[in-house]
């Protein structure tokens, strides 16, 4: 039996228009299920939620799975969290797919799988989502799930660096530095180091600041050294603020200042630097930059003897020579005070 030419053309008109509502409704639903979302109402948000995802609207499926995976609005369940995202993988989801990768290392929600981790990790990275690309690198790098390579690590870590991933081009600024997988070249691992210490990131603005004070693979520089372990020193790094303390105790580059070497060293001493502690505890003996006080003296090198900071236990025992039994008491007794606080605010 033929068709009518014009009785097909209006059942496809039908199909088309009951396609487009669908859509339509799953859209709507999604949009509603933002919405409930940004008034805090997380349970019906769920809810239009899973109604959209269950229709295969990738973007709800997403944000469904991040819902159980934090128990926003559900109960938390990772198990569901992973089923939600592999359905968004599987569509092709560059960002599930990482999050896919996260929870099979970890063994969230799913059966530990570091094969299974790679192999969603590079469909991610093939994409060219560049926390994945970071972490295949980092993969490849120590071996996990696959066989360990330097050179595609470096690759990876690449593609990454390109995208602007501060902690990408500090990796390969590390393997030109040492040559890893590449060619050994100082002045690209400097060039790379300088990215991602413009985007602040603090360890590589405190090797940027030693290449300059060393003048490796750069212009030996002090008032660059100073500039970018001051912004390192900043951000709470205890070796740039070491550092910075050796620079004005020396006088390397600037005026030579021990109350400004005494105030670096409180800092990264504070925060449990043991040669920061030592020499800090060296000026106070010697009342430079600081006043002659064997009682701090003694606390602080205490503090790096107990690190096994070298020297620090010879010149504890030369020190307590010089007191008295009621002094080595406080000392002591500061000693204690001061881990303490370092203790108290590395948990902080």
């Amino acid at each position: 039996m033929r068709t009518n030419p014009l009785m097909r053309a209006l059942l496809l008109l039908l199909l088309l228009a009951a396609s487009g509502q669908s859509a339509a409704d799953v859209q709507r639903d999604y949009n509603r299920g933002l919405e409930a979302y940004r008034d805090g109402d997380l349970a019906e948000a769920a809810d239009y939620f899973e109604q959209s995802a269950e229709k295969g609207y990738v973007e709800a499926q997403v944000e469904l799975a991040g819902m159980y995976l934090k128990g926003e609005g559900v109960e938390q369940d990772a198990a569901d969290a992973a089923s939600w995202y592999l359905k968004a993988a599987r569509q092709g989801h560059a960002a599930s797919q990482y999050k896919l990768a996260q929870l099979f290392r970890e063994g969230n929600g799913v059966t530990r799988d570091a094969t299974r981790a790679y192999r969603w990790l590079r469909r991610a990275a093939l994409q060219g989502l560049a926390d994945a690309q970071y972490d295949l690198g980092l993969a490849y790098l120590h071996g996990d799930g696959i066989r360990q390579d330097s050179a595609r690590a470096t690759r990876w870590f690449l593609h990454a660096a390109e995208q602007g991933l501060a902690r990408a081009q500090y990796q390969l600024a590390a393997a030109y530095f040492q040559g890893n997988g590449v060619e050994k070249d100082a002045g690209l691992a400097a060039r790379w180091l300088k990215r991602a210490a413009k985007q602040g990131d603090s360890q590589s603005q405190f090797d940027l600041g030693m290449l300059h004070a060393y003048g490796t693979g750069v212009e030996q520089d002090y008032d660059q050294a100073i500039y970018w372990l001051g912004e390192a020193a900043g951000q709470g790094s205890s070796q740039a603020q070491f550092n910075l303390g050796v620079i004005y105790e020396r006088g390397l580059g600037v005026e030579k200042d021990l109350g400004q070497a005494a105030e670096w060293f409180r800092k990264a001493a504070a925060e449990g630097d043991p040669a920061a502690q030592f020499s800090l505890g060296k000026l106070h003996v010697l009342g430079k930059g600081l006043p002659t006080d064997y009682v701090m003296a003694y606390a602080w090198l205490n503090l790096a003897a107990a690190q096994e900071f070298p020297e620090a236990s010879r010149s504890l025992r030369i020190l307590e020579e010089e007191m008295s039994p009621e002094q080595v008491g406080e000392a002591q007794k500061i000693s204690r005070e001061l881990w303490n606080s370092i203790r108290e605010s590395s948990v902080d």
